[in-house]
């Protein structure tokens, strides 16, 4: 049987001194290890729902981390030792997902060698439990034993743990949570590795978005990792949006509630799912950086100029084109003409709209409210806007 021990605390807090003249030079800064997301001795926490991404894309960052090469961050760094640790998959499975990542950056295995350490606590013989009991849940101290000394011979600088609920006999509370957590936390605080868990988000209710608070076991694990993103799918619409063929193989890094970005955004890190062929006849998935198209590419100011003039053309014909998209004088059929782009493609339809906007926005074109047809009956059209591009 294994013998929990209590978590010791001291008997009071010290430290309480007031403020002395300091050199902010002796200050440490804050070491990240990994991009901007895992940094030493600081607790991170990947939240996402089911079949999203989230562990294709740990083993990605993990490999990325222990070669150094930089294909996910897009910066080379020095190479480190990574453990990856995941209670979910066999290790066959691992290591075919670690092929796939290799196969799909052009990555030789010497670049990994002898730094990264892909397990699988399947095996009976290699479960972790952190964390156990009834509704009163205890940390296993002889787990966090065994991670302190490992972590120390192995001289890991990242260790990411996947999926957290695998690493539990507890049930799912706040409480407990906060407790696995805040023993986490102390973990890569005292052994100064940056350390990562993956984490369920609950079932969203239809339409309804998830945020970080959505969390399994509540906003507690949230609250006591210092760095927490959230990783959403490509919805039906953002697909059509951005014309891809299939948009369920595409998530992105996103953030809390109160700080989405749009999905075009910059601020987003895309990713696509990919099938890679490994040598043994299959097919194992990973992940590859993606980018949001941008609707002007290889649009000119010429071209803005070419569309101004031909809506201004309808307009001194008494014809001024539709704002709305559903008329069958839509202002985006003169744009597909005179750029040679289809309204029938959902992308080529969806980037249209975005560029009306865009001129919109900037004065190149403008709605007003105008007479249509044989009864005058006044709808919003597009005309050309006060910013004319040819001027400038």
């Amino acid at each position: 049987m294994t013998i929990i021990k209590p978590v010791p605390y001291p008997a009071q807090p010290e430290g309480f001194t007031p403020w002395q003249v300091t050199d902010p030079a002796r200050i440490p800064r804050t070491r990240f290890v990994y991009g901007e997301t895992y940094a030493a001795g600081y607790l991170t926490v990947t939240f996402a729902a089911p079949k999203t991404g989230k562990s294709l894309l740990a083993m990605a960052e993990a490999i990325d981390a222990a070669s150094g090469r930089g294909f996910l961050t897009g910066t080379p760094a020095d190479p480190l030792r990574v453990l990856y640790f995941n209670a979910e998959d066999d290790q066959d499975v691992l290591n075919a997902r670690a092929f796939a990542v290799l196969q799909e950056h052009g990555i030789g295995q010497d670049a990994i060698a002898g730094r990264f350490f892909a397990v699988s606590g399947v095996p009976a013989a290699r479960q972790l439990v952190l964390i156990r009991g009834g509704e009163k849940a205890e940390i296993n101290e002889p787990a966090f034993d065994f991670l302190t000394d490992l972590f120390q011979r192995e001289g890991f600088a990242l260790a990411v743990f996947d999926p957290l609920q695998d690493l539990s006999h507890s049930p799912e509370t706040n409480d407990a949570f906060r407790l696995l957590g805040g023993r986490i936390r102390r973990l890569a605080s005292e052994s100064g590795v940056a350390v990562g868990l993956v984490h369920h988000t609950r079932k969203p209710s239809a339409g309804v978005q998830a945020t970080l608070d959505d969390g399994r076991g509540g906003s507690a694990l949230r609250g006591v990792a210092r760095f927490n993103r959230l990783l959403l799918p490509m919805s039906e619409a953002e697909g059509a949006q951005s014309g891809v063929d299939d948009f369920r193989r595409y998530f992105r890094i996103a953030e809390a509630e109160s700080n989405l970005p749009p999905p075009s955004s910059a601020r987003n890190q895309w990713f696509e799912k990919v099938g890679v062929p490994i040598g043994n006849g299959g097919y194992y998935p990973t992940v590859r950086p993606w980018v949001w198209p941008e609707a002007f590419a290889g649009v000119t100011v010429n071209d803005a100029c070419k569309v101004r003039a031909a809506i201004a053309a309808r307009a001194a014909d008494d014809m001024p084109p539709r704002e709305s998209p559903q008329a069958k004088d839509w202002a985006g059929l003169v744009v597909a003409e005179v750029l040679g782009l289809d309204v029938n493609k959902k992308s080529d339809k969806a980037r249209i709209a975005a560029m009306l906007r865009k001129w919109i926005e900037t004065g190149v074109l403008a709605v007003e409210i105008l007479p249509i047809g044989k009864n005058r009956r006044k709808v919003p059209s597009i005309v050309a806007g006060p910013n004319n591009p040819a001027e400038a």
